[in-house]
């Protein structure tokens, strides 16, 4: 059996489809587990080092899933790359990431509920900020790559059999 062979695909379309969903759900519910067991642990005085393994691969897949969409142009199946969405999600981000950062010090110097406070609103106006400017960022490069790929010509003589549809002509 030759090496570049492409290996036999056992599934039809619709178990396609089934994987695509399965394995799609997994990647959130690692993502989004990950960065609720980050969180956790943060609140309740882990040690960095120990948290050190599942922040790596909450970065990566982060990283990647950002990477692989902005390459792509796609931007999310329901929000638009747009101011509105920029606001609301950095100000989600940012009550989370303060309400974190408000348990965690409150948590640790109970009879200074000020401070702890004080530790909530900073956080929360400095998460906004950082947030707020990455997704400004992002959307642009998003816009641009979506536009950029609108304008590229499809190739109408690309062998049918190798493409499943014109998105692959993208990839």
């Amino acid at each position: 059996m030759k090496q570049n062979e492409k290996r036999k695909n056992n599934l039809d379309e619709r178990q396609e489809q089934i994987l695509l969903q399965v394995e799609h759900r997994g990647c959130w519910l690692a993502f989004w587990g990950l960065l609720i067991a980050l969180m956790v642990q943060f609140v309740m005085g882990r040690d960095f080092t120990y948290m050190a393994g599942e922040w790596i691969v909450f970065m990566v897949l982060a990283v990647y899933l950002v990477g692989a969409c902005a390459k792509r142009g796609i931007w999310d199946r329901h929000f638009k790359p747009d101011g509105k969405t920029n606001l609301i999600f950095s100000a989600v981000s940012a009550i989370v990431f303060g309400g974190v950062m408000f348990a965690k010090c409150y948590r640790n110097f109970p009879d200074k509920p000020i401070g702890s406070i004080a530790s909530g609103v900073f956080t929360t106006g400095f998460v906004f900020v950082i947030v707020f400017a990455t997704l400004s960022v992002m959307a642009g490069i998003v816009t641009k790559r979506q536009k950029n790929l609108d304008a590229e010509p499809l190739d109408v003589e690309a062998d049918a059999d190798n493409l499943t549809d014109a998105n692959d002509l993208r990839r």
